[in-house]
């Protein structure tokens, strides 16, 4: 055969396979094909919108009355069909998740908060020019389907509908000749995106992954095609044939939008081939122009993907919905399925009372569900739209024994691959990951030579407080301390283990943390080649100050009135936020600090011996003060209500327990804390202004920021290994 006469739908499946061998070829290298990728997809979009827009006003112009109300009419039910299908399939998948013997899932502390959905914005048109640039596509579609009703039956607007028709010849055009670059693109995009991702970072979404791309071959290949057959009189295979093309581009760039056309045109041909002597045939195009938007701006079964991810959650962390919950959550999930999937997750996990964690967990799953979402919505807009026409056309015929015949084999494949699916997820995860491995395992970063800083300097850490501690106390009323501090050489740090992520220890015994790895840089740049840590709680700084137990204390001590009456402060080194530690589902009440000041018996627990005691009792009078020797006995029991922290300290904090989430006060500008470090009250000038001018370094050259990036952001600073390629692992031609 030759290449001449190959379709499209030949060439970007080509374009696809050739994508992922590409991709596993080159590897992470062909991240420099990202702009390119990026920039296929908008070219594509190109006419998409003004296409959307005169099909919808032509479409319905060109209808009569009794035809346009037939038609919502008859694609309401449709699209109730749909979501009956969707919600039946969707939470059959819930079977497939094996019985885990405890939760164990990493939590991020970086929450990825999307915008809060304007329900007045995406459907309202009140302004159809800021809907068009802003892509409200169901504002655009109100204000196209009114426009096309104002139009419908006026003699006076053929003029008007005449220029519109000249204006979509005008695009198809240009849409034909954009679509010969679909199979290049897809390529680009296929190896682009097969080269950069990683199998390391889909470890723990591996069962929400198989699971979303098995429903969505199930939906695409089966139920759709299914559906159609027994309603209509078209063929299994003619059905495939026409969709196709939309299904593989929409799965190969990860959006549903610019296959549109495809869809159209899809649906046009699966038609008009039938039809004898081009009998209703520009019907059947008007019909098809008006649909395909429609069933775009409403949720179909692309849109569904959310209720998956929901129901792995509640399975993942041992919290599975009953059957009050999960009509609870088809009654809310639907209507929020209009808006951004990001902005239904996020709404949901809340409603669930679900780990807000979570939500990063369906930002990282975003390269390949896109995928799967994209091209199973293609498919749902063409079934939708292709029942409907129809149903409009009277083509639908609904064959019983066919119907019956069809649903039994949906309900035997489903078993077979669900009872499949369980036995093997039950194996892969065998052994889980646990979240808290995240922060225990946490080691103080490298140099640019491969050296740790407890490496460099030596090191010895008291874990309680001895008479040698005492006895190795000095004078500070005589003499520099700076100087006295290299005479000793040794450099004594008073610390709290209880404060992380700034004085912790990991699972190896070792001292680690943002303030520990501070003192650590402070002994390298006095010039001094041991440390000490001086185990200290907030009650003693400035007696251990003072009497010289030790020099400084790091150990994210907060800056209060009282304590700058008993010792002295360098300049703060981080501002933090005051915040709450509380269960998931309760963050919304503990934001607003006059509500939490009004509930009755609150218990709101604190660190013991720390500066948020008396805050804590100063800023909630009603409340009960709980004081804890740990901040971990909070999460041991029913201690509390909430425990009152920074929102820095509470981030690391849910990663090891992640049912609980951080309420920041609001306004959050408001509600801050500076951390500084405390020296004795007699201690030098030259000390203080050593200590200022060593921050302010720190501050200047952006070590202060990687040190917050490492500690609270949890972004390790490791190079990375590159990703596997056949180019890099088995010819070696690049390192």
């Amino acid at each position: 055969m030759k290449l001449s006469n190959l379709g499209m739908t030949t060439w970007m499946l080509l374009g696809f396979v050739f994508g992922v061998l590409f991709g596993l070829f080159f590897g992470d290298l062909l991240l420099a094909l990202m702009p390119l990728s990026q920039a296929f997809i908008k070219i594509w979009q190109i006419t998409i919108l003004p296409s959307v827009v005169l099909s919808l006003i032509l479409g319905i112009g060109s209808l009569n009355h009794s035809n346009a109300r037939d038609l919502a009419f008859k694609a309401c039910l449709v699209l109730l069909m749909f979501w009956a299908i969707g919600v039946a399939i969707f939470f059959s998948f819930q079977i497939a998740f094996p019985v885990l013997e405890r939760a164990s899932f990493f939590s991020t502390q970086d929450l990825i908060r999307p915008d809060d959905l304007n329900i007045i914005d995406l459907f309202i048109p009140y302004n159809p020019f800021r809907s068009l640039s802003e892509g409200f596509l169901p504002a655009i579609v109100v204000f196209c389907v009114c426009l096309g009703f104002a139009l419908m039956g006026n003699e006076e607007s053929k003029p008007l509908m005449n220029l519109l028709n000249i204006l979509q010849a005008a695009l198809t055009r240009i849409t034909g000749f954009l679509s010969r670059t679909f199979p290049i693109g897809v390529f680009v995009i296929t190896a682009q995106t097969m080269g950069t991702i990683t199998l390391e970072g889909l470890l723990e979404l591996q069962v929400f992954l198989i699971s979303t791309a098995i429903l969505a071959v199930l939906v695409i290949f089966v139920v759709l095609p299914l559906l159609i057959s027994c309603m209509t009189t078209f063929r299994y295979r003619d059905i495939i044939s026409a969709s196709s093309r939309a299904i593989i581009l929409g799965f190969s760039t990860g959006t549903e939008f610019i296959t549109l056309p495809l869809i159209t045109d899809g649906v046009n041909k699966l038609f008009t081939n039938s039809l004898d002597n081009g009998e209703n045939k520009n019907e059947i195009v008007t019909y098809s122009k008006v649909l395909v938007p429609v069933g775009y701006a409403f949720p179909l079964l692309g849109a569904f993907f959310p209720f998956l991810f929901i129901l792995f959650v509640a399975w993942l962390y041992q919290n599975p919905l009953d059957l009050p919950e999960q009509l609870k959550l088809i009654a809310v999930g639907i209507p929020s399925f209009f808006g951004s999937s990001k902005v239904s997750v996020e709404m949901l996990l809340n409603l669930m009372h679900l780990p807000a964690d979570s939500f990063n967990l369906y930002i990282s799953s975003g390269i390949l569900r896109q995928s799967f979402v994209a091209s199973m919505a293609s498919m749902s807009i063409y079934s939708f739209t292709t029942i409907t026409v129809a149903l409009m056309a009277g083509r639908c015929k609904l064959q019983w024994k066919k119907a019956i015949f069809s649903i039994l084999l949906i309900i035997f494949i489903l078993v077979v691959l669900l009872s499949g699916l369980k036995f093997g997820f039950a194996h892969l995860l065998a052994n889980t990951y646990h979240g808290s491995d995240l922060i225990s395992n946490i080691e103080l970063p490298r140099d640019a030579q491969g050296m740790r800083s407890d490496e460099l300097v030596s090191t010895k850490v008291h874990l309680a407080w001895n008479d040698s501690l005492s006895a190795a106390s000095d004078d500070r009323s005589q003499g520099d301390v700076v100087r006295l501090i290299k005479h000793r050489g040794v450099l004594r740090v008073g610390y709290n283990s209880n404060c992380i992520p700034f004085v912790f220890f990991n699972k190896n015994g070792s001292l680690v943390g943002y303030d520990v790895q501070m003192a650590y840089e402070l002994a390298q740049f006095i010039n001094v080649s041991k440390i000490e840590f001086v185990p200290i709680t907030g009650d003693l700084i400035a007696d251990f100050l003072n009497r010289g137990v030790c020099d400084i204390v790091m150990s994210s001590v907060t800056v209060t009135p009282e304590r700058l009456d008993e010792v002295k402060f360098t300049d703060s080194y981080m501002t933090v936020h005051m915040a709450f530690v509380v269960r998931d589902e309760r963050k919304k009440k503990f934001l607003m600090l006059d509500n939490v000041r009004k509930m009755d018996n609150l218990r709101i627990a604190v660190l013991n011996k720390t500066a948020f005691v008396a805050i804590a009792s100063e800023l909630f009078p009603k409340a009960k003060i709980i004081k804890l020797n740990s901040i971990w006995d909070f999460f041991d029991g029913n201690k509390a209500d909430a425990l009152f922290t920074t929102a820095e300290e509470g981030k690391t904090m849910t990663l090891m327990y992640p049912f609980y989430d951080v309420a920041i006060f609001e306004p959050n500008d408001s509600y801050k804390v500076l951390y500084a470090y405390p020296v004795a009250k007699n201690s030098s000038e030259t000390f203080l202004m050593l200590l200022n001018y060593w921050i302010k370094m720190e501050r200047d050259y952006g070590e202060l920021d990687r040190k917050y990036n490492y500690w609270i952001l949890g972004k390790t600073v490791e190079k990375k290994e590159s990703r596997w390629s056949v180019v890099r692992n088995v010819l070696h031609w690049a390192s």
